[in-house]
């Protein structure tokens, strides 16, 4: 199996990521390949790539009009691709959706 080293890691960074694992009751490498592995999966749904394939090129950025592209069927088969994604996990401790905006909304109303 490959190893990863990673050089001139800031202090800030290694301690946030030393605290999250001893949260997690994990190593420091199990939560750092932990985090990398949750990233990919986000930047594969957020990219629309899947593993190990480029994303197709296109000559010109605006090649199709507007016409040409079925919304509709793209975010159909956006939503059935995610269904069969595993769930994202998340701490027990993270706040629910609801908190976030009280949250958002009492620092607006300052």
């Amino acid at each position: 199996m490959p190893a990863l080293q990673v050089k001139d890691c800031p202090s800030a960074v290694y301690e946030q990521l030393r605290t999250c694992a001893s949260e997690e009751n994990r190593s420091i490498s199990q939560q750092a390949l932990t985090i990398i592995e949750d990233f990919l999966s986000a930047r594969e749904i957020a990219c629309d790539v899947r593993p190990h394939q480029p994303a197709p090129r296109q000559h010109s950025r605006y090649a199709a009009s507007h016409d040409d592209i079925n919304y509709a069927e793209k975010r159909q088969a956006t939503f059935r691709r995610l269904d069969t994604l595993p769930p994202f996990p998340l701490s027990e401790d993270a706040p629910s959706a609801v908190e976030l905006l009280a949250r958002i909304r009492a620092e607006e109303a300052r």
